[in-house]
């Protein structure tokens, strides 16, 4: 499965007004296509986006409902295949093939946001690493990554330095919907390939130059250097800036794609960046929920920048069982800051409805947690040196569960 099958599940858009490559978000938010698939005409090359902009989406491509999508990722097992098949690629000249947006004035320039750096050797999958790292375009041969310590990328590179060595990589730009979503989930080093085949059933991939890419509409190799420049300004989830850094420089050695390819762009800080950066914590807060209390589902909230913020619903047994399911959520999402618990009653979907059950089950002086001077996320602007304080609120019935049944 490749990018093009997942076309045919998704409602998309095709505009054919050319736009110029820093008009990008201006012409998603006037025609009001924020969360719809699209395929743009960015300065006559075809850019697709918006493809896993929704919870809908995805569990149209993984074949669930959207209220099993936490339960089902959190169960998921090992049972998909990986095969090898040909690659149909042609060679570009250089990156100014590309048609790679500038988002935002005040970014330090065109931004490749979906591209999926791949890191392994052999036909060994359990060697591969895939994650998604913004990618700077310094010049037609080179860029900067945004490599985050200690993920798996960036120890892979420090110890490809340390030997005095560059790190061989792929990067994957437009692969199927659900190898980006396993490739933006925290698994374990070397996991990710056995994780997207058990989503897809089977993951197909490609020798792109002695690497093995998923089936892609583009793949970049080269090598991740010591070189070091600036990376930044540029929009992170909170759509604020995040601060400049020291980034590593990528020399590029060959640019492939498919005939009359589809360039991927996801919109920094929009609906899509939200949704592959915090649904993944989903099922890890599930897990940890469940070993303490009886989970039933769990929601990262629009307003949290589907990262910040979760309610999770459970089947409470005891009192205890509200204030147990905060700190296993902050214990499985380091960079959570709220934690709403509610009952089986709540539709955890519904704003409205989680607001209610704090109005009537939720006593400030009893049931809120507060906790201070705790890591929190590097990304939420309000707090100091990555400290913060978490709060949970246990909107859950107290005592004698009749006085609560909701009669209208």
């Amino acid at each position: 499965m490749n990018f093009r099958n997942a076309m045919k599940k998704a409602d998309y858009r095709i505009f054919r007004e050319e736009i110029a490559h820093d008009d990008v978000v201006r012409f998603i938010s006037e025609n009001r296509i924020e969360r719809i698939p699209a395929v743009l005409n960015v300065e006559g090359k075809r850019v697709a986006t918006n493809f896993i902009s929704t919870r809908e989406l995805l569990c149209k491509y993984l074949g669930i409902s959207v209220d099993n999508l936490a339960k089902f990722l959190a169960d998921v097992n090992k049972t998909g295949s990986i095969e090898e098949i040909k690659s149909d690629y042609i060679e570009l000249p250089n990156l100014k093939e590309l048609p790679v947006p500038k988002y935002f004035e005040g970014d330090a320039g065109r931004y490749i946001t979906a591209g999926i750096i791949v890191t392994g050797t052999g036909n060994d999958h359990r060697s591969y690493n895939a994650s998604f790292h913004r990618l700077l375009v310094l010049d037609n041969r080179r860029m900067a990554a945004r490599l985050v310590p200690p993920r798996h990328t960036y120890l892979r590179w420090k110890n490809a330095i340390e030997k005095g060595e560059d790190l061989e990589i792929a990067i994957s730009i437009a692969p199927h919907p659900i190898f980006m979503f396993a490739s933006a989930t925290k698994v374990g080093d070397g996991e990710e390939y056995g994780y997207a085949a058990s989503l897809m059933g089977r993951l197909e991939v490609a020798d792109v130059d002695g690497i093995m890419v998923p089936d892609s509409e583009v793949v970049i190799r080269g090598r991740i250097t010591e070189k070091m420049v600036k990376e930044g300004p540029f929009i992170d989830i909170t759509g604020t800036y995040d601060r400049v850094r020291e980034a590593p420089v990528i020399e590029v050695d060959a640019i492939y794609a498919k005939e009359d390819f589809y360039f991927y762009s996801i919109t920094p800080a929009g609906y899509e960046h939200q949704i592959l950066m915090g649904i993944p914590h989903e099922p890890e807060i599930y897990r940890a929920v469940s070993r303490v209390c009886r989970v039933k589902n769990v929601v990262m909230t629009a307003g949290g920048r589907h990262y910040l913020h979760a309610v999770v619903q459970i089947e409470k047994i005891t009192d205890g069982d509200g204030k147990n399911a905060i700190l296993a959520a902050f214990s499985a999402h380091p960079s959570l800051k709220h934690v709403i618990v509610v009952d089986c009653d709540i539709d955890i979907y519904s704003t409205e409805d989680v607001e209610y059950a704090i109005a009537t089950r939720f006593q400030a002086d009893r049931d809120l947690l507060l906790i201070t001077n705790i890591r929190g996320s590097s990304l939420d602007p309000s707090a100091r040196d990555n400290i913060t304080a978490k709060l949970g609120i246990d909107a859950t019935f107290k005592g004698d569960r009749e006085k609560y049944r909701r009669i209208y």
